[in-house]
């Protein structure tokens, strides 16, 4: 009895967590829009549209379009690409990194995602810029 009450409490958590599915590719595909929009053609106002809902509901747009004048202190990406996606264990996060080309110039960016397979993806913070 007291092992069948052990096995209960051990599979318990496990039972209790959801499972969370990711697609690398569609989160990819959400990051290289944001770049493409917000770096590349420079349009801050869809790029703001494109954060989650609760990122805009804590970052207001000049602070939004701040953060992207300083990440490019000496210019912008003339087009950008996703570099690689991983998921976030357990959560619903996505890490991907995009990159991005001009004259020569490197651009390296970190944008977050957050959302699933099943739900798609909005960006949640992001960071970057010039690569050395």
């Amino acid at each position: 009895m007291k092992t069948l009450a052990l096995l209960c409490l051990l599979l318990l958590p496990s039972a209790c967590a959801e499972e969370i599915s990711h697609d690398e590719k569609l989160a990819t595909a959400r990051a290289v829009e944001f770049a493409e929009t917000t770096f590349v053609r420079r349009n801050l106002d869809k790029g703001y549209a494109l954060l989650a809902d609760k990122a805009r509901s804590y970052v207001p747009p000049d602070i939004f379009a701040d953060k992207v004048t300083k990440m490019h202190p000496s210019g912008y990406p003339d087009k950008v690409a996703g570099a690689g996606a991983v998921p976030v264990k357990g959560e619903k996060i996505v890490q991907v990194r995009v990159r991005g080309e001009s004259s020569g110039e490197r651009y390296e960016y970190a944008v977050t995602l957050t959302g699933t397979a099943a739900t798609d993806y909005r960006v949640t913070m992001f960071g970057g810029g010039r690569s050395p």
